[in-house]
């Protein structure tokens, strides 16, 4: 479909759709190196800083990654996992072999706000994990827990898959979930550099509480997903 002046959609936004079903339709694979900047600009009739701008785009959703001195290439297809509210692989998604969560940082220290506001306390145990599939980082995880346990024994009992499961332990008490909330965000320099995304790619952003039996909130908990690795499916019981 050519560019279409007479259209309100600005013309790198019709340039990157393009390019998109162009790599879609397979006209260029995996690891294929997009042509020249010019050579698309004398394609679509547009100037060069049009170009840019879509693959900017393209870029920052995962779709091309660019290599300094060789030029832009077409990733690999996306990698889409169905995982519930909890992190886990979903009920009826494609199973997950090669899954794994490593624990960055355990520690005691100050809340953040929104922690201590749903906590109502103002010190505890922070995480901090990093869940990669097939090696490709995918969820950056970090929750604020009250409970007196030290740093070390919480550390012992995070030690394997799925940390989520290993929170009521921390806790010591059964866990059910209270509020959760969904936000998409840009990505900012540090969450950027553990998940592989460029500073401003669009990230899935959870939030969320869990309480004991008393309904009193015991963990308050974010995960960053990137949006092009990973879907969220909600069902009950699994949020």
């Amino acid at each position: 479909m050519p560019i279409d002046r007479a259209l309100a959609t600005p013309l790198h936004i019709q340039v990157e759709e393009q390019l998109l079903d162009d790599i879609d339709a397979g006209l260029w694979g995996p690891g294929d190196r997009l042509p020249a900047e010019s050579e698309l600009a004398a394609r679509f009739g547009v100037n060069r800083l049009t170009v840019r701008e879509a693959i900017s785009s393209l870029r920052r959703v995962g779709r091309v990654v660019a290599r300094q001195g060789a030029g832009t290439f077409v990733s690999a297809p996306p990698l889409k996992i169905d995982v519930d509210g909890a992190g886990r692989p979903a009920p009826g998604s494609a199973p997950i072999t090669d899954f794994t969560e490593e624990v960055l940082d355990v520690r005691r220290g100050t809340f953040m706000r929104d922690a201590r506001a749903e906590l109502r306390t103002d010190r505890g145990l922070m995480v901090e994990t990093l869940a990669r599939v097939a090696g490709a980082p995918v969820m950056l995880s970090s929750y604020a827990i009250a409970t007196p346990m030290s740093a070390d024994r919480a550390a012992a009992h995070l030690d394997g898959a799925w940390s989520a499961h290993a929170i009521a332990a921390v806790v010591g008490v059964a866990l059910h979930p209270g509020w959760r909330a969904f936000d998409a965000v840009p990505a900012p320099r540090r969450e950027a550099a553990l998940l592989d995304i460029e500073v401003g790619a669009p990230l899935l952003r959870r939030s969320g509480v869990n309480l004991d039996a008393a309904e009193v909130p015991r963990t308050f908990h974010t995960r960053a997903y990137r949006s092009d690795r990973l879907r969220i499916v909600l069902r009950d019981g699994h949020a």
